[in-house]
């Protein structure tokens, strides 16, 4: 089967006959005729000699349709949904095809008790490799790190411990950031300002980032507002997205984001993620600083980043 993203990219076709969008979708031109024939799955264009015509959106649809019903799913019922369920579906069907993964956290803070670092780097990285970013975000990671907070409050996990937790998902996490940097857009900046180390909660921000697609340039904590509008004026970056998780640096930074705004390039969106980031939002009171506080959303911000004009460095 064609890679249909590699395709669209190179040959940059309008359109696409039957057999060209049956082999980008996975089907046979006899399916597709079948599927559009009976159930309306796609409702094509036709050109002046009355043939049949696929674009992008109408390719992306049959895929979807092709794995769904592959996983057990009747085309008669997928044909009447529209694309926003058909996605909502298989990324339902992404985050329960996992099996035991509820029981993973906490078998691999086991390990850590006991120091065995081999078995819970071994799990974590079994984990990073076969699941999907959002699976291996929201059924290992933040999990993980809740069970952590709550063995180190009853005293079963020491400092110790619980640093060790911390450096083995930071270099692990860090390392599909780096794996195939995007260079070829304008950058969304990732970062903490000075007084707030908690990052592994930026960390998942950040891979949720890249799975949507967003060429993400990862800064770390403790940034001077002023150097990370410096960097990101530089760079004419599409977004700097801010994590602030601490109650305790809820005012410090506030007063950053102001200094942040103040020295950022017009037009760049400030995101703000964590347990302060509708506090932080709402009190500036600033239309480019928004609330962001559902993963999910990223994906609409990413898409809404490709209209906008680039910012120049």
């Amino acid at each position: 089967m064609y890679n249909f993203r590699m395709y669209v990219c190179c040959t940059v076709p309008t359109m696409f006959p039957v057999k060209a969008a049956a082999e980008l979708s996975g089907l046979t031109p006899a399916t597709l005729r079948a599927w559009e024939r009976r159930h309306a799955a796609v409702v094509p264009h036709r050109d002046a000699q009355g043939r049949r015509l696929y674009d992008a959106a109408m390719v992306e649809r049959l895929g979807h349709l092709h794995r769904l019903t592959d996983r057990g799913h009747p085309i008669r019922d997928l044909a009447a949904l529209d694309d926003h369920a058909l996605e909502a579906l298989l990324e339902e069907r992404r985050q329960t095809g996992y099996g035991d993964l509820e029981s993973l956290p906490a078998r691999m803070l086991d390990a850590i008790a006991d120091y065995r670092v081999d078995t819970f780097d071994r799990d974590l990285s079994v984990a990073i490799t076969t699941l999907p970013i959002s699976v291996l975000v929201a059924r290992v990671v933040a999990p993980l790190l809740r069970e952590v907070g709550v063995r180190w409050a009853d005293g079963r996990l020491a400092i110790a411990q619980e640093r060790l937790v911390s450096s083995l998902l930071r270099a692990r996490l860090l390392s599909i950031l780096n794996q195939h940097p995007r260079e070829n857009k304008p950058r969304v900046l990732f970062a903490t300002l000075p007084g707030e180390p908690h990052e592994l909660g930026l960390l998942g921000a950040a891979l949720h980032g890249y799975e949507a697609g967003m060429p993400v340039l990862y800064l770390g904590t403790g940034l001077p507002p002023e150097e990370l509008a410096r960097v990101a004026n530089r760079l004419g970056a599409a977004a700097v997205a801010i994590s602030s998780v601490d109650p305790g640096q809820a005012r410090p930074a506030l007063e950053g984001l102001r200094a942040l705004e103040a020295a950022l390039a017009p037009g760049v969106p400030v995101w703000v993620g964590g347990a302060n980031a509708r506090y932080l939002a709402e009190a500036l009171a600033i239309d480019r600083v928004r609330a962001v506080t559902d993963p999910a959303t990223l994906g609409a911000l990413r898409r809404g980043l490709e209209g906008r004009p680039a910012p120049r460095p």
